[in-house]
């Protein structure tokens, strides 16, 4: 329960934040009284039926890659202003249809947009790679003069942050404009999407349906293109599991590529346990190298003394991969529909000439909790006689160096590429109901890089599910929802992970 005080906090914020929805951008009540968290019903859907933005806003909104849609700003085709406010009012309706923005500023990122359009009228030219381009930040991205409560009941007394995180400073250096922030689930360490104040997030696809997390937020945006690209942080699938819950692109960089500083604190500093990164979500692959490229050309370790000094490398596009498949644990079992798509993606990828491994098993080498918060305590996976001392720690330690050196063979002794796998055990969940992080997180404590992209929406047939709980995985539910798997690389081999997603989505999504 959140007590008196406490709740007249929320309202006041809920308030604050739908204040920056301009009156003319808001949805009918005839459109509203149909967004539920139990309803089957699809976001897309809902947007067709208000039919708020224009033919222009669609088409601009639309376009289908962060690259195509720079390159139009570049070229003067379309203004960085009218770019900013078709964005702005698409994220406006995608919010209140889903729930899911935390800080609004569009009139800030407005005015933004129009001095870009200036100075390049004025100079010529743009002033960098994101010229002009709309990015959505999670909620825990700092920017100055804006809020960063994590959802956290405590945090709405906390006072606006007073200068930017390393990651804006360096996008906004580049030309980005941002526009607002994103919604997480408490304590950002579930793939779920609520939080006590803002409430819960919802896919687009189907309501009903978690959107995953915890960049939760991002990926409602990002599906319903209220954002053409995103920032997320991922310490255990946080980027990844959102990008397949929505049909989206996830990269999860390794660690320290990506400059981490300036966030809103959620861990403790000296932390020495498995570290977040952040990552971007998008709609196409390319657009994951264009993130990637854009920061780390910008010499991140200059700014941010925790990012590791390795330039970009221009990676030439392999014809033939070598992938290892790891099809699924057999402790934790993935679902009928998961399992196959793992396979369907196997096929095709021989079809289109790479070698895969798929016969060699290669998993051998204040507040009240929520729900599924209390469902992930460590405590439950622990022997009774467990002690947390040193000793423990240097075993853990130990334990995990022993993990990657394990893998570390496993790579090199089948000469891989890469190396595919599923993200979860199915496709998107039911609120509350994703359950535990077991093939995402394994990436994380190798601090190896991977990516989950997106396949084409998947048609469940009956005799598929006869092994599936009903009451979790009904027909109308998941057929045609999205669904994707990963595709992880060795550490700093990011460049390589990118190049390879980029082949492997070609082969399946022909």
């Amino acid at each position: 329960m959140v007590n008196a005080e406490w709740q007249k906090l929320i309202q006041e914020k809920r308030a604050a934040r739908d204040a920056g929805i301009p009156q003319e951008w808001r949805l009918p009540t005839s459109i509203l009284s149909k967004v539920a968290e139990d309803s089957q019903i699809s976001a897309f859907d809902l947007l067709d039926e208000a039919a708020v933005l224009t033919r222009l806003e669609r088409e601009i909104t639309e376009i289908a890659s962060a690259q195509e849609l720079v390159s139009k700003i570049s070229s003067r085709e379309l203004s960085s202003y009218d770019v900013c406010l078709a964005f702005c009012k698409r994220a406006a309706v995608a919010h209140q249809l889903t729930n899911s923005l935390t800080e609004i500023f569009f009139d800030k990122a407005l005015r933004r947009a129009r001095w870009l359009d200036e100075y390049q009228t004025r100079e010529g030219k743009t002033i960098g790679p994101l010229h002009g381009l709309p990015i959505t930040l999670k909620d825990m991205i700092n920017v100055k003069g804006e809020f960063a409560t994590m959802g956290f009941v405590s945090h709405l007394k906390h006072e606006p942050a007073t200068e930017n995180s390393v990651i804006v400073d360096i996008l906004d250096a580049a030309g980005a404009v941002f526009y607002c922030k994103t919604n997480v689930p408490q304590t950002l360490f579930v793939s779920e999407s609520y939080n006590n104040v803002f409430g819960l997030t919802l896919n687009p696809h189907r309501l009903c349906l978690s959107p995953g997390g915890s960049s939760s937020g991002e990926a409602a945006q990002i599906a319903l293109r209220g954002s053409i690209m995103g920032i997320g942080s991922d310490i255990a699938g946080s980027v990844r599991v959102p990008a397949l819950c929505v049909g989206a692109y996830g990269f999860k960089p390794t660690t320290n590529r990506i400059p981490w500083s300036k966030q809103a604190e959620l861990i403790q500093k000296g932390w020495n346990g498995i570290f977040p990164t952040l990552g971007p979500l998008t709609h196409t692959p390319q657009d994951l190298n264009l993130f990637m490229k854009t920061v780390i050309q910008a010499q991140p370790w200059r700014h941010d003394h925790t990012a590791h000094s390795i330039p970009w490398q221009e990676v030439a596009r392999k014809q033939k991969l070598t992938i290892g498949v790891w099809l699924e644990d057999p402790g934790f079992p993935v679902f009928p529909t998961q399992r196959r798509i793992m396979r369907d993606a196997v096929q095709k990828l021989r079809i289109a000439g790479h070698d895969n491994l798929a016969h060699k098993f290669l998993a051998d080498a204040g507040e009240a909790p929520m729900p599924s918060l209390a469902h992930m305590n460590p405590a439950d996976y622990l022997d009774e006689d467990f002690v947390a001392d040193l000793d423990e720690a240097l075993s853990v330690s130990a334990a995990s160096l022993d993990y990657q050196e394990a893998w570390a063979q496993v790579w090199q002794n089948n000469k891989l590429d890469v190396v595919l796998s599923p993200a979860c055990r199915g496709t998107a969940a039911r609120h509350g109901e994703f359950g535990p992080l077991f093939y995402s997180i394994p990436w994380n404590l190798l601090d190896v890089n991977s990516c989950s992209p997106r396949t084409l929406p998947v048609v469940i047939h009956a005799d598929s599910l006869m092994t599936v709980p009903r009451e979790r995985y009904s027909l109308c539910i998941i057929d045609g929802a999205p669904a994707g798997l990963q595709v992880i690389g060795w550490r700093f081999q990011d460049e390589h992970v990118l190049m390879a997603t980029e082949v492997i989505a070609d082969a399946l999504n022909r």
